[in-house]
C-alpha cells in the first residue's frame, strides 16, 4: 500500500486517465476525493466511484470554489497529502488564425488557471498536514506542435507553473512534478487511430490510462520523495529527437 494513510484530491475523473488515477490511488490505500474539470458540477461526476471516495462539485478555475472544495476535503478527512491536477481544455486543431479570443481564455483557464487556483487552495492544508505532493498532468505538446498552438501554449504554461511551484514550496515540504503525456490509448479511441499513433512512438505502443495512473502514483508516493520540479514524459519515446 504505497499511499496508505494519505489523502488525495484528483481532478478530471470524468476522463479515462483521471478515473484510472483515482481508482489506483484508492487501491494503494489512499482516501480519495474526486472532482471534474473547469465549470463542471456534480451532475457530471461519474457513478463508478470506489466505496469511500468523496465526490466534490465545483469549478476549479474559481478561487472561491477551489477553497470550498479543499475545505470539504479537510472536513471529511482532516488533511491533504496529494493533489493531481489534470486539465481538461478543448483540443482545437488549426493555426492561430483559427483561434478566437474566447477559445484562448477557455483553454488557458481549463489547463493553467485551474492548476493555480486549486493548488493555491490546497497548499495551506498540505502545509498543515506536514507537506505533500502535487502532480500536474500536462502534455509533451508544451514544446510546440504543428496546428496545436493553443494546446501547446497552455501546456507550456502548466510546465512553467510546475517548476515555479516546486521552487516556491520546497520549504513547505511540498513536492511538485509534471507528468507529460503523449497520445494515450483510451477505450474510446478507434483501433485504426491507436495503431497509427503507436507506429510513431519509438517503443511502438501507446500509454494506457493504467500507465498514466502508475506514473502518477510513483510521483505522488514516498518513492519519489527527493524528486521535485521534474517533467516526466510518458510517451514511449515519441518526443525524443531523431535524426
Amino acid at each position: 500500500m504505497r499511499l496508505a494513510g494519505k489523502v488525495a484530491l484528483v481532478t478530471d475523473v470524468g476522463s479515462e486517465n483521471g478515473s484510472a488515477v483515482a481508482h489506483r490511488f484508492a487501491a494503494e490505500g489512499a482516501q480519495v476525493a474526486v472532482c471534474r474539470g473547469a465549470g463542471i458540477r456534480a451532475a457530471a461526476i461519474p457513478a463508478d466511484l470506489s466505496p469511500g471516495m468523496l465526490p466534490i462539485a465545483g469549478d476549479i478555475c474559481s478561487s472561491n470554489e477551489s477553497q470550498r472544495m479543499v475545505a470539504a476535503v479537510e472536513e471529511r478527512f482532516g488533511r491533504l497529502d496529494v493533489l493531481v491536477n489534470h486539465g481538461a481544455g478543448g483540443r482545437i486543431v488549426g493555426t492561430i488564425m483559427d483561434i478566437s479570443e474566447a477559445d484562448f481564455h477557455e483553454a488557458m483557464a481549463s489547463d493553467a488557471l485551474s492548476v493555480m487556483m486549486l493548488s493555491a487552495a490546497a497548499i495551506p492544508l498540505m502545509r498543515r498536514s506536514g507537506g505533500g505532493a502535487i502532480v500536474n498532468i500536462a502534455s509533451i505538446g508544451r514544446r510546440g506542435l504543428s496546428r496545436r498552438p493553443l494546446r501547446s501554449a497552455s501546456q507550456a504554461a502548466v510546465s512553467a507553473l510546475t517548476a515555479c511551484m516546486a521552487i516556491d514550496h520546497a520549504a513547505d515540504r511540498i513536492r511538485v512534478n509534471g507528468l507529460l503525456l503523449g497520445p494515450t490509448g483510451t477505450k474510446s479511441m478507434a483501433a485504426e487511430q491507436r495503431e497509427q499513433l503507436a507506429r510513431k512512438a519509438l517503443l511502438g505502443e501507446l500509454a494506457t490510462p493504467e500507465d498514466v495512473a502508475a506514473a502518477a502514483l510513483f510521483l505522488a508516493s514516498d518513492e519519489a520523495r527527493l524528486i521535485t520540479g521534474a517533467l516526466l514524459p510518458l510517451d514511449a519515446g515519441r518526443s525524443l529527437p531523431t535524426l
